[in-house]
Protein backbone atom coordinates (compact mmCIF):
# COMPACT_ATOMS: atom_id res chain seq x y z
CA UNK A 1 0.00 0.00 0.00
CA UNK A 2 1.29 3.23 -0.84
CA UNK A 3 1.80 5.95 1.66
CA UNK A 4 -1.02 8.60 2.29
CA UNK A 5 -0.63 12.01 0.63
CA UNK A 6 0.62 14.45 2.70
CA UNK A 7 -1.01 17.58 0.51
CA UNK A 8 -4.20 15.24 0.06
CA UNK A 9 -4.23 14.78 4.19
CA UNK A 10 -3.02 18.77 4.32
CA UNK A 11 -6.63 19.55 1.97
CA UNK A 12 -9.02 17.89 3.79
CA UNK A 13 -8.00 19.11 7.30
CA UNK A 14 -7.65 22.53 5.88
CA UNK A 15 -11.46 22.16 4.15
CA UNK A 16 -12.72 20.89 7.25
CA UNK A 17 -11.46 24.09 9.40
CA UNK A 18 -13.46 25.74 6.98
CA UNK A 19 -16.56 24.25 6.97
CA UNK A 20 -16.70 24.80 10.46
CA UNK A 21 -16.09 28.02 10.30
CA UNK A 22 -19.00 28.39 7.98
CA UNK A 23 -21.15 26.87 9.99
CA UNK A 24 -20.35 29.37 12.47
CA UNK A 25 -20.49 32.25 10.41
CA UNK A 26 -23.72 31.35 9.42
CA UNK A 27 -24.71 30.73 12.90
CA UNK A 28 -23.67 34.18 14.29
CA UNK A 29 -21.22 34.58 16.94
CA UNK A 30 -22.30 32.61 20.05
CA UNK A 31 -21.89 29.38 17.74
CA UNK A 32 -18.41 30.26 16.63
CA UNK A 33 -17.04 31.54 20.16
CA UNK A 34 -18.95 28.22 21.43
CA UNK A 35 -16.94 26.45 18.87
CA UNK A 36 -13.33 27.59 20.07
CA UNK A 37 -14.56 26.92 23.60
CA UNK A 38 -14.77 23.33 22.96
CA UNK A 39 -11.92 22.75 21.10
CA UNK A 40 -10.41 24.73 23.93
CA UNK A 41 -11.42 22.46 26.73
CA UNK A 42 -11.02 19.29 24.41
CA UNK A 43 -7.48 19.00 26.11
CA UNK A 44 -8.49 19.29 29.67
CA UNK A 45 -12.01 18.08 30.41
CA UNK A 46 -12.79 14.34 31.25
CA UNK A 47 -8.50 14.06 31.48
CA UNK A 48 -7.44 12.98 35.19
CA UNK A 49 -4.88 15.59 36.44
CA UNK A 50 -2.19 15.05 39.43
CA UNK A 51 -2.09 18.74 41.60
CA UNK A 52 1.88 19.77 41.66
CA UNK A 53 1.73 21.04 45.41
CA UNK A 54 -1.00 20.72 48.65
CA UNK A 55 -2.41 17.98 49.66
CA UNK A 56 -6.00 18.40 47.70
CA UNK A 57 -6.76 22.64 47.82
CA UNK A 58 -8.62 23.73 45.29
CA UNK A 59 -9.82 27.50 45.13
CA UNK A 60 -13.81 28.36 46.52
CA UNK A 61 -16.04 28.77 43.81
CA UNK A 62 -17.84 31.14 45.57
CA UNK A 63 -13.93 33.21 46.43
CA UNK A 64 -11.14 32.62 44.43
CA UNK A 65 -9.01 33.77 46.97
CA UNK A 66 -9.60 31.01 48.87
CA UNK A 67 -7.97 27.89 48.79
CA UNK A 68 -8.97 25.12 51.17
CA UNK A 69 -9.01 21.21 50.99
CA UNK A 70 -12.35 19.43 51.38
CA UNK A 71 -13.46 15.44 51.47
CA UNK A 72 -13.51 13.98 48.13
CA UNK A 73 -10.85 15.85 46.61
CA UNK A 74 -7.94 14.00 46.00
CA UNK A 75 -4.41 14.60 44.91
CA UNK A 76 -5.52 13.01 41.11
CA UNK A 77 -8.48 14.21 40.11
CA UNK A 78 -10.87 14.25 37.06
CA UNK A 79 -11.82 17.73 35.34
CA UNK A 80 -15.20 18.59 34.53
CA UNK A 81 -14.89 22.04 32.93
CA UNK A 82 -12.31 24.84 31.85
CA UNK A 83 -12.92 28.17 31.78
CA UNK A 84 -9.47 29.86 30.63
CA UNK A 85 -6.73 28.92 32.85
CA UNK A 86 -8.96 27.53 35.53
CA UNK A 87 -9.50 23.62 35.77
CA UNK A 88 -12.56 22.45 37.57
CA UNK A 89 -12.14 19.37 39.95
CA UNK A 90 -15.12 16.85 40.19
CA UNK A 91 -15.09 15.66 43.82
CA UNK A 92 -15.47 11.65 43.92
CA UNK A 93 -19.26 12.54 44.85
CA UNK A 94 -19.96 13.68 41.75
CA UNK A 95 -19.89 17.36 42.04
CA UNK A 96 -17.57 20.31 41.11
CA UNK A 97 -15.71 21.39 44.61
CA UNK A 98 -13.69 24.19 43.03
CA UNK A 99 -11.13 25.02 40.25
CA UNK A 100 -6.96 24.64 39.97
CA UNK A 101 -4.76 26.94 38.08
CA UNK A 102 -3.51 25.02 34.90
CA UNK A 103 -0.36 25.85 35.48
CA UNK A 104 -0.03 23.78 38.84
CA UNK A 105 -1.22 19.96 37.69
CA UNK A 106 0.35 17.48 35.41
CA UNK A 107 -2.08 15.54 32.85
CA UNK A 108 -1.85 11.99 35.16
CA UNK A 109 -0.26 10.07 31.80
CA UNK A 110 3.18 12.54 32.09
CA UNK A 111 2.98 12.75 36.32
CA UNK A 112 5.26 9.38 36.65
CA UNK A 113 8.01 10.28 34.18
CA UNK A 114 7.73 13.96 35.57
CA UNK A 115 7.94 12.95 39.23
CA UNK A 116 10.70 10.13 39.15
CA UNK A 117 12.91 13.10 37.55
CA UNK A 118 12.23 15.03 40.17
CA UNK A 119 13.02 12.40 42.42
CA UNK A 120 16.80 11.34 40.72
CA UNK A 121 17.40 15.16 41.50
CA UNK A 122 15.96 15.23 44.96
CA UNK A 123 16.07 11.79 46.54
CA UNK A 124 15.04 13.14 49.56
CA UNK A 125 11.70 14.73 48.68
CA UNK A 126 8.52 13.06 50.46
CA UNK A 127 6.33 15.06 48.39
CA UNK A 128 7.60 13.67 45.08
CA UNK A 129 7.09 10.24 46.21
CA UNK A 130 3.83 11.12 47.53
CA UNK A 131 2.83 12.46 44.12
CA UNK A 132 4.42 9.23 42.22
CA UNK A 133 2.97 7.18 44.69
CA UNK A 134 -0.84 8.64 44.05
CA UNK A 135 -0.30 8.38 40.18
CA UNK A 136 0.93 5.01 40.70
CA UNK A 137 -2.20 3.89 42.37
CA UNK A 138 -4.37 5.85 40.15
CA UNK A 139 -2.85 3.93 36.97
CA UNK A 140 -3.22 0.27 38.90
CA UNK A 141 0.06 0.06 39.26
CA UNK A 142 -0.29 -1.26 43.12
CA UNK A 143 2.74 -2.35 44.24
CA UNK A 144 4.54 0.50 43.11
CA UNK A 145 2.63 2.97 44.71
CA UNK A 146 2.74 0.59 47.96
CA UNK A 147 6.20 1.04 47.60
CA UNK A 148 6.31 5.26 46.92
CA UNK A 149 4.03 5.55 49.84
CA UNK A 150 6.27 3.87 52.88
CA UNK A 151 8.91 5.93 51.41
CA UNK A 152 7.17 8.75 51.83
CA UNK A 153 6.31 8.26 55.15
CA UNK A 154 10.40 7.19 55.83
CA UNK A 155 11.28 10.06 54.91
CA UNK A 156 8.33 12.60 56.84
CA UNK A 157 6.84 10.48 59.74
CA UNK A 158 4.96 12.64 61.42
CA UNK A 159 2.28 13.55 58.70
CA UNK A 160 -1.40 12.59 59.12
CA UNK A 161 -1.93 12.91 55.70
CA UNK A 162 0.47 10.64 54.52
CA UNK A 163 -0.73 7.50 56.38
CA UNK A 164 -4.33 8.50 55.38
CA UNK A 165 -3.37 8.22 51.73
CA UNK A 166 -1.35 4.98 52.35
CA UNK A 167 -4.42 3.39 54.41
CA UNK A 168 -6.87 3.87 51.69
CA UNK A 169 -4.43 2.51 49.24
CA UNK A 170 -4.19 -0.47 51.52
CA UNK A 171 -7.98 -0.49 51.73
CA UNK A 172 -8.38 -0.71 48.15
CA UNK A 173 -5.90 -4.14 48.55
CA UNK A 174 -8.02 -5.47 50.68
CA UNK A 175 -5.09 -5.18 53.41
CA UNK A 176 -7.56 -4.46 56.33
CA UNK A 177 -5.22 -4.81 59.07
CA UNK A 178 -2.96 -2.17 57.67
CA UNK A 179 -4.98 -0.13 56.70
CA UNK A 180 -6.15 -0.04 60.12
CA UNK A 181 -2.92 0.29 61.41
CA UNK A 182 -2.14 3.46 59.10
CA UNK A 183 -5.82 4.89 59.66
CA UNK A 184 -4.77 4.92 63.72
CA UNK A 185 -1.56 6.16 63.30
CA UNK A 186 -3.06 8.99 61.36
CA UNK A 187 -5.31 9.70 64.03
CA UNK A 188 -2.60 10.11 66.79
CA UNK A 189 -0.61 12.13 64.22
CA UNK A 190 -3.66 14.47 63.09
CA UNK A 191 -3.41 17.12 66.29
CA UNK A 192 0.32 18.29 65.15
CA UNK A 193 -0.07 17.96 61.03
CA UNK A 194 -0.49 20.19 58.52
CA UNK A 195 -4.54 21.55 58.66
CA UNK A 196 -7.46 20.45 56.33
CA UNK A 197 -10.38 22.31 55.44
CA UNK A 198 -12.01 19.65 56.83
CA UNK A 199 -12.15 17.28 60.14
CA UNK A 200 -8.93 14.69 59.37
CA UNK A 201 -9.85 12.80 62.55
CA UNK A 202 -13.79 12.57 61.73
CA UNK A 203 -12.97 11.55 57.54
CA UNK A 204 -10.34 8.82 59.54
CA UNK A 205 -12.97 7.19 62.20
CA UNK A 206 -15.37 7.17 58.90
CA UNK A 207 -12.79 5.47 56.50
CA UNK A 208 -12.21 3.41 59.64
CA UNK A 209 -15.88 2.60 60.16
CA UNK A 210 -15.69 1.16 56.28
CA UNK A 211 -13.23 -1.03 56.72
CA UNK A 212 -14.77 -2.65 60.09
CA UNK A 213 -17.98 -3.32 58.00
CA UNK A 214 -16.63 -4.35 54.73
CA UNK A 215 -13.19 -5.97 54.95
CA UNK A 216 -13.62 -9.53 53.08
CA UNK A 217 -11.57 -11.30 55.92
CA UNK A 218 -14.28 -12.21 58.35
CA UNK A 219 -11.52 -12.67 61.15
CA UNK A 220 -10.77 -8.46 60.85
CA UNK A 221 -14.88 -7.10 59.74
CA UNK A 222 -16.30 -6.26 63.46
CA UNK A 223 -20.00 -4.56 63.29
CA UNK A 224 -19.54 -3.31 66.69
CA UNK A 225 -16.44 -1.52 66.37
CA UNK A 226 -17.57 -0.60 62.97
CA UNK A 227 -20.74 1.42 64.75
CA UNK A 228 -18.70 2.76 67.22
CA UNK A 229 -15.96 4.34 64.77
CA UNK A 230 -19.09 6.05 62.67
CA UNK A 231 -20.97 7.03 65.43
CA UNK A 232 -17.49 9.03 67.22
CA UNK A 233 -17.09 10.29 63.51
CA UNK A 234 -20.46 11.77 64.01
CA UNK A 235 -20.50 13.04 67.55
CA UNK A 236 -17.40 14.82 66.66
CA UNK A 237 -18.72 16.63 64.14
CA UNK A 238 -22.30 16.29 63.78
CA UNK A 239 -22.27 18.04 60.27
CA UNK A 240 -21.22 14.76 59.19
CA UNK A 241 -24.31 13.13 59.95
CA UNK A 242 -25.26 13.46 56.53
CA UNK A 243 -26.01 11.21 53.51
CA UNK A 244 -22.63 9.61 52.97
CA UNK A 245 -22.39 8.50 56.98
CA UNK A 246 -25.67 7.31 56.88
CA UNK A 247 -24.38 4.90 54.29
CA UNK A 248 -21.02 3.97 56.62
CA UNK A 249 -23.61 3.61 59.24
CA UNK A 250 -25.86 1.15 57.37
CA UNK A 251 -23.07 -1.18 56.43
CA UNK A 252 -22.18 -1.35 59.69
CA UNK A 253 -25.30 -2.15 60.47
CA UNK A 254 -25.55 -5.19 57.68
CA UNK A 255 -22.64 -6.26 58.88
CA UNK A 256 -23.79 -6.86 62.49
CA UNK A 257 -27.21 -8.63 60.70
CA UNK A 258 -29.74 -5.85 61.73
CA UNK A 259 -31.10 -5.08 57.87
CA UNK A 260 -33.84 -3.73 58.95
CA UNK A 261 -31.49 -0.58 60.47
CA UNK A 262 -29.42 -1.07 57.76
CA UNK A 263 -32.21 -0.44 55.25
CA UNK A 264 -33.79 2.60 57.48
CA UNK A 265 -30.24 4.36 57.07
CA UNK A 266 -30.45 3.64 53.59
CA UNK A 267 -33.38 4.99 52.64
CA UNK A 268 -32.35 8.34 54.54
CA UNK A 269 -29.34 8.17 52.69
CA UNK A 270 -31.37 8.73 49.36
CA UNK A 271 -33.76 11.09 50.72
CA UNK A 272 -30.78 13.58 51.18
CA UNK A 273 -31.40 16.35 48.29
CA UNK A 274 -28.46 16.44 45.70
CA UNK A 275 -26.49 14.26 47.64
CA UNK A 276 -22.98 12.57 46.08
CA UNK A 277 -25.14 12.15 42.67
CA UNK A 278 -22.17 9.63 41.19
CA UNK A 279 -23.12 7.10 44.09
CA UNK A 280 -26.91 7.44 44.05
CA UNK A 281 -26.92 4.38 41.93
CA UNK A 282 -24.82 2.27 43.79
CA UNK A 283 -26.55 3.22 46.73
CA UNK A 284 -29.74 1.99 45.53
CA UNK A 285 -28.52 -0.73 44.76
CA UNK A 286 -27.23 -1.17 47.73
CA UNK A 287 -30.28 -0.86 49.60
CA UNK A 288 -32.51 -3.46 47.05
CA UNK A 289 -29.61 -5.63 48.28
CA UNK A 290 -30.50 -5.46 52.19
CA UNK A 291 -33.80 -5.78 51.17
CA UNK A 292 -33.53 -8.84 49.29
CA UNK A 293 -31.65 -10.47 51.70
CA UNK A 294 -33.93 -9.45 54.60
CA UNK A 295 -37.14 -11.03 52.62
CA UNK A 296 -35.33 -14.20 52.32
CA UNK A 297 -34.21 -14.12 55.90
CA UNK A 298 -38.13 -13.73 56.59
CA UNK A 299 -39.29 -16.31 53.77
CA UNK A 300 -37.05 -18.93 55.89
CA UNK A 301 -38.52 -18.14 59.03
CA UNK A 302 -37.16 -18.72 62.69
Amino acid sequence: MSPPNVDSTMNLLRARSTLIACVCLLAGSPALSQTVRVLADSGWVSQRIVMLKGMGEVHSPSDSTRLATAVGINLVAPISRREGRRLWIISTSGGDSGWVDSVEVLRLADAIPYFTRLIERQPDNWDAYLRRAEAEHALNQRDAATADYSKAIELHPAEAFLYLRRGRHYNTLRACDRALSDFDKAITLAPTSAPQGYNLVVELYSLESSVYSGCPDSTRRDPRKAIDAIQRAIALDSSRGGAREFVILAGAYASSGDLAEAIKLMKQALAVPGAAPSYRQEWQRQLEEYERALAARRAKGP
